[in-house]
């Protein structure tokens, strides 16, 4: 999915769209433990980006970077109006380029259902009825049963402002002392962790009114099965999927203790089992969260697992809005005499849908 600004931006210039799209999938990769960077060091496509972004500012601006500038005459450059305003607007396409690929590579897709759309506009969600029509014995000569049908209901979202100041100055960019795809890469991962925080704190809440009929304490291999079952049932048949943090999927093994590993089953290999009587099991990605009330503590509970089936409605809905906008401080607007750069991003994040869920808690 692209804005439509990033289209726009796209079809003028190409080059620096498809640089920091590039450089955005090979630093997904590096997350993941894949291969990255083969081709160019990380240091020599940030070089890359930064020379495709000063090219793009010349052509905006209508203001030259000539060649052999001296550093005071690159400072007076970047401190120029119009070509401040560029640089930031220029910046802004290429975070919503890349958002939708750090998004879809982000464990968040698996509970949540991300739809986006262009500034000003809305999102709406769907959320189809779960029930079923009731069918009744008919005899001869009586009359028909009543009429039934289902109906839809829908969530609207318009979007949130979000903040983030970043202190790196035009000129540093432009004589290659930062790079300005890090900055935008580490603008589009901030605000996934943010998205992810309020979706994983719209899934704790839900987690909180789950039924006992759904809910277990402790691990019981044949209460799990049972919970997968009605999760499974009741989501129209599409298959649970049984989900956690690596620490607690450690917990997902049969009652039997007379089982072996071999060094080079699945177990000993990812971690986890990938399939537990017929069901899968995800592992879910953990988090830290430089919030919490322990130092170094992660966003995601190991005490708990979660029956979901991600085939059916998701159980998190996010809406994320293109058209990022930054505006620039003046250089003695602040006391430390620095140019910060604040970015507004808008987005929605709720807990709503037609599905059920199950959970287990109190593990060890």
């Amino acid at each position: 999915m692209e804005f439509t600004n990033v289209k726009l931006f796209s079809a003028q210039s190409a080059d620096l769209c498809e640089a920091i799209k590039a450089y955005a999938n090979e630093c997904v990769n590096e997350r993941k433990g894949v291969k990255a960077f083969s081709e160019h060091s990380k240091e020599e496509m940030g070089k890359l980006v930064n020379k495709a972004f000063a090219q793009e500012l010349v052509k905006q601006s209508g203001f030259a970077l000539e060649d052999g500038m001296d550093k005071t005459a690159i400072k007076r450059y970047s401190l120029n109006p119009q070509v401040k305003y560029f640089a930031n607007e220029i910046r802004d396409v290429m975070v919503d380029a890349i958002m939708p690929i750090v998004l879809s590579n982000s464990s968040l897709r698996f509970v949540t259902d991300i739809k986006y759309a262009d500034l000003g506009d809305t999102i709406k969600f769907d959320l189809e009825s779960d029930g079923l029509f009731t069918v009744s014995k008919a005899g001869n000569r009586k009359r028909h049963y009543p009429i039934q049908k289902t109906f839809r209901t829908s969530v609207t979202l318009t979007g949130d402002n979000h903040e983030i100041a970043v202190g790196t100055t035009l000129y540093e960019v432009l004589t290659n002392q930062s790079y300005i795809a890090e900055d935008v890469m580490r603008m589009a991962y901030s605000m996934e962790y943010a998205m992810l925080s309020d979706g994983y704190d719209a899934f704790i809440s839900a987690v909180g009114t789950i039924p006992s009929e759904l809910t277990t304490v402790g691990f019981n291999e044949k209460a799990i099965v049972k919970i997968c079952e009605k999760v499974s049932a009741y989501n129209g048949g599409r298959k649970a999927v049984i989900m956690g943090t690596p620490t607690a999927l450690k917990n997902v093994l049969p009652s039997n203790a007379n089982y072996r590993y071999l060094l080079d089953s699945e177990y000993v290999k990812l971690g986890h089992l990938q399939q537990f009587n017929g069901f899968d099991v995800l592992p879910m990605e953990n988090v830290a969260d430089p919030f919490g009330a322990t130092d170094y503590a992660m966003k995601f509970d190991d005490t708990k697992l979660y029956i979901v089936s991600p085939a059916s409605d998701k159980l998190i809905k996010l809406g994320v809005f293109g058209g990022t906008i930054t505006h620039t401080d003046a250089p003695y607007d602040n006391a430390n005499k620095s140019i910060d750069t604040v970015t507004e991003k808008a987005w929605n994040t709720i807990f709503a849908t037609g599905s059920i869920m199950g959970s287990v808690t109190g593990l060890s």
